[in-house]
């Protein structure tokens, strides 16, 4: 009998719990709209020195196919610059922006072969 007054009160807590939750997640991306990244701020934060920001910056637009943006996170991998160096992550982003025909890429792989 007490499992089942347990029960009585443990599920509707509960489920009132998840549904306030639900509630604030909607509402906070209702209101806090994604951080917007472009190429510029990019630059800005990396000229500066943050290279964390430069990296958030560049790892979406290389992502969504942006060949400088994917020139400068591949010599991001190279440096060591807000990542861990990474030959392999180097190549792989200088590989992607010079298939689209970004000089500066195409140079660089060069220098790593």
């Amino acid at each position: 009998m007490y499992q089942i007054q347990l029960k009585k009160i443990i599920f509707p807590l509960i489920s009132a719990t998840l549904c306030g939750v639900a509630f604030s997640l909607a509402h906070a991306q209702s209101v806090m709209p994604p951080a917007a990244v472009s190429f510029e701020d990019g630059l800005k934060a990396a000229k500066s020195g943050d290279a964390l920001v430069a990296l958030r910056h560049f790892q979406v637009l290389a992502a969504q196919g942006h060949d400088a943006a994917q020139y400068n996170l591949g010599l991001m991998y190279l440096n060591g610059l807000g990542v861990p160096v990474d030959a392999n992550q180097a190549r792989y982003w200088l590989g992607q922006s010079a298939e689209q025909g970004y000089a500066k890429a195409l140079g660089a792989l060069e220098n790593l072969r």
